[in-house]
């Protein structure tokens, strides 16, 4: 196999380096930190496998993979520390062929890249029709996500242009949504289910 990672922290590549390079089914590894040149590395290098990670500064690797698989007939498979509900949908959703998180032992990584690459055997430990994922809204995600960002309902409201009361019966959807109770619990929620997204450096 031959793999490119694409992940902007140097310690995880070089540790991944020394550690799957001594496998026999890893012919070639390479890892690149500048996701902006994925692109040109993919065309370049032609990998079988990608792994890549979801946070990259101010690039969000499921939208990068999206436009990879657009353009090249490889295997693309997640490599996070942020095993989330819904990560593993929206990765399924583009075509990648795996979720890992970044604890797994190295000899699973390994066993289930073999099953990827030789017998395009797809890995995500989270079964997709156990899922239940909250239907909410556009807006109702504008919210929560503006919430989470730490902005108060009432400059949501002016910003939005509806007024502090539409943006309660929201948060009031919301919550029997995620079955909580309060906006602070759905915004928690919505963080660990993955529906909102927090910068995460």
């Amino acid at each position: 196999m031959k793999i490119l990672l694409i992940d902007d922290h140097y310690l995880i590549g070089k540790s991944l380096e020394l550690t799957l390079t001594t496998y026999p089914s890893i012919r070639a590894f390479k890892h690149l930190i500048d996701p902006s040149l994925a692109i040109e590395t993919v065309s370049c290098y032609q990998p079988d496998i990608i792994l890549m990670d979801i946070h990259m500064g101010t690039t969000n690797g499921i939208d990068l993979g999206k436009e990879i698989l657009q353009l090249f007939p490889t295997k693309l498979v997640f490599l996070s520390g942020f095993d989330l509900i819904e990560y593993h949908h929206q990765t399924q959703e583009i075509g990648a062929y795996g979720f890992f998180d970044k604890s797994c032992a190295i000899d699973t990584l390994v066993t289930q890249l073999e099953k990827i690459h030789f017998h395009n055997e797809k890995f995500f430990p989270l079964k997709k029709e156990n899922i239940t994922l909250p239907s909410l809204s556009p807006r109702e995600k504008e919210i929560l996500q503006r919430l989470a960002q730490g902005e108060k309902q009432i400059a949501i409201a002016q910003d939005l242009k509806i007024s502090e009361r539409t943006v309660r019966n929201h948060l009031y959807t919301i919550n029997e949504k995620l079955g909580t109770t309060s906006a602070l619990t759905s915004v928690v929620k919505a963080i660990e289910l993955g529906v909102v997204q927090v910068q995460l450096q």
